[in-house]
């Protein structure tokens, strides 16, 4: 038996940008929300690893855009877990438009952890099996160590609120895209369009804690930027991510 979860969404009026393209953080939300579903069917999600002290957490993410759909758009997200991968948990995503076209690929990286200690454990250790699809790729890249560079300059800082925080508690990792898309002005955005992200996600950020965003450009072009945060009284690195642009041709 295959294990993979599809779902067909509509494109919403807060799901698409002033461009009429479907925002980013809301591919992300969509991503989200099937890998919670499909692990809760896989009796992998919340509700069945709390009572064994243990939680997933997000540690890196890839999503390769070809399309962008638009407001009233159908779209399908298709998920499934494909591998381990050193200490990771790989789990791929397609999404597809309207004409069954795969304009939308992702791959993201899970450590489970002991949600007291924050220890990373091993699942199959722990009793836990995952039924792999590992035949099935929707990339072919995994995690590795985004170099920031030094000659960088701060963007803002940011106070986590209410809002900001998941059901855990912690800051989610769609409000650090919301963060990463605000470095880029109106203007920006009305003449580019993502073609890839990668956010490797280091530290957790919990409601009051400040943090630094900073950017650097990665090309002569200003076509690919790396963002990276810090919390203002650690200093410890909260995320970074690698983000190439597309410009658009009117």
């Amino acid at each position: 038996m295959k294990e993979f979860l599809e779902e067909n969404i509509s494109i919403r009026t807060n799901d698409a940008d002033f461009n009429n393209r479907v925002k980013v953080n809301s591919i992300f939300i969509f991503l989200q929300d099937i890998a919670a579903e499909h692990a809760n069917k896989l009796h992998l999600g919340y509700d069945d690893l709390i009572k064994k002290e243990l939680g997933w957490v997000l540690s890196w993410i890839r999503v390769e855009i070809d399309e962008y759909p638009k407001f009233t758009d159908n779209i399908k997200v298709k998920t499934w877990p494909k591998c381990k991968y050193k200490l990771f948990y790989i789990r791929d995503f397609l999404i597809y438009n309207e004409n069954n076209k795969a304009i939308i690929k992702a791959s993201t990286a899970w450590l489970p952890v002991n949600i007291k200690t924050k220890r990373i454990i091993d699942l199959q250790s722990a009793g836990i099996n995952i039924p792999y699809e590992k035949e099935e790729n929707a990339l072919t890249v995994y995690p590795e160590k985004i170099i920031f560079n030094k000659e960088s300059k701060i963007i803002e800082s940011k106070i986590f609120k209410y809002s900001d925080l998941d059901l855990n508690q912690h800051v989610n990792n769609t409000k650090y895209v919301e963060m990463i898309l605000d470095c880029f002005s109106k203007d920006f955005h009305s003449a580019h369009v993502i073609k890839n992200i990668t956010v490797s996600f280091q530290a957790e950020s919990f409601y009051g804690d400040e943090v630094e965003i900073s950017i650097s450009n990665q090309s002569s072009t200003e076509m690919i930027n790396i963002v990276e945060a810090k919390n203002k009284i650690s200093w410890k690195t909260v995320f970074q991510s690698i983000v190439e642009w597309s410009k658009i041709y009117i």
